[in-house]
């Protein structure tokens, strides 16, 4: 039995990094939407530049995480994809650890949509007391930016009642609760790809997310000085 696992017939399906990431950005993105609906800009801005920081360490996890959490195990072909919305409908599954492919582009398209929310968040404009901690950089796109981030708004509130359709197929459609192993990182029985880390690499990824949510959240330092 190794040191990580206590049964062997549970596999670590999710670091430790993962995990968090995902549920910091679950947080962020609900503080994000209340703030901005209760007029708190000053809230809205952190949450928003935290969201930045997160999907950037999302993006370099991707390349140097633990193997299910590397794009190359989950973004598939096309043809993969239609397989695995074809057996999602038909109810068949297997116990390969990790993203389907359907669930691998799904995540791409949410990392999209929340970089590109938060991103014109941080270069635009209310046109009255608010303007985004970037929007001096580019003042000629904060209007446009403005207008982009209002209409990623009504796409990020699509991918998310997509997301909870998804999990409630795989409940329903496959008999498998996929939230339980986000918090755990464990899986029965699951094969394939594993998200087993040392405690090193473990410590490194946790450093590097925080450190780039802390660097983000600097970035209000940069407006020009009204005085």
């Amino acid at each position: 039995m190794s040191r990580q696992g206590s049964s062997s017939a549970d596999a670590i399906v999710w670091d430790l990094p993962l995990r968090v990431f995902h549920w910091a950005l679950v947080g962020c993105v609900i503080v994000s939407v209340a703030s901005a609906k209760m007029g708190v800009t000053a809230v809205h801005e952190r949450s928003g530049l935290a969201v930045l920081g997160l999907i950037l360490f999302r993006i370099i996890w991707g390349f140097i995480g633990s193997q299910t959490a590397r794009f190359s195990s989950f973004v598939k072909s096309p043809a993969a994809v239609l397989a695995s919305a074809r057996n999602l409908l038909a109810g068949q599954t297997d116990n390969r650890s990790g993203h389907s492919a359907l669930g691998g582009y799904a995540t791409l398209i949410l990392l999209a949509v929340c970089l590109v929310m938060a991103g014109t968040g941080s270069f635009s404009t209310d046109d009255i007391l608010y303007d985004g901690p970037f929007a001096h950089l580019a003042p000629d796109y904060v209007k446009t930016a403005s207008r982009v981030h209002h209409l990623t708004e009504k796409i990020l509130f699509a991918v998310i009642a997509l997301h909870f359709l998804a999990l409630f197929m795989y409940f329903w459609r496959l008999k498998k609760n996929l939230i339980p192993a986000m918090i755990t990182g464990r899986r029965a029985k699951a094969t394939g790809p594993t998200g087993r880390l040392s405690l090193s690499r473990t410590v490194f990824g946790l450093a590097v997310m925080v450190s780039l949510i802390a660097l983000f959240q600097l970035a209000p330092l940069l407006r020009p000085s009204l005085f």
